[in-house]
């Protein structure tokens, strides 16, 4: 018998392919920039080969992310799922926990 399963995400995802930046705010950890799988308000999904991300890293977010953008906005957030998809590559799940305030770190 087959049984529902319950979706438990607050906002839908979209399949959305873009174009992130992820920085860790580790600085052991270099960012990059990849493409979403998909997004939704509250985070975003994508895959990559490197294998140093895990449950409960902090990370800084530019979604929608072009090189030549002065308008870039980092978001505070954090990994939630790590999913092996193969030999060299993982899914991993990011919560947008909040925007990140500029003059915070920035020392203004």
């Amino acid at each position: 018998m087959l049984t529902a399963v319950k979706e438990s995400r607050i906002s839908p995802r979209e399949a959305l392919s873009e174009p992130v930046r992820i920085r860790p705010c580790d600085p052991l950890f270099g960012e990059e920039i990849c493409t979403t799988a998909n997004v939704s308000r509250g985070g975003l999904y994508f895959v990559t080969s490197r294998k140093h991300y895990f449950v409960g890293m902090n990370v800084l977010v530019t979604l929608n992310f072009g090189p030549d953008d002065p308008t870039h906005r980092e978001r505070i957030g954090d990994v939630v799922r790590v999913e092996e998809q193969d030999e060299d590559r993982w899914g991993i799940a990011i919560r947008i926990l909040m925007h990140n305030n500029p003059g915070i770190y920035s020392g203004t």
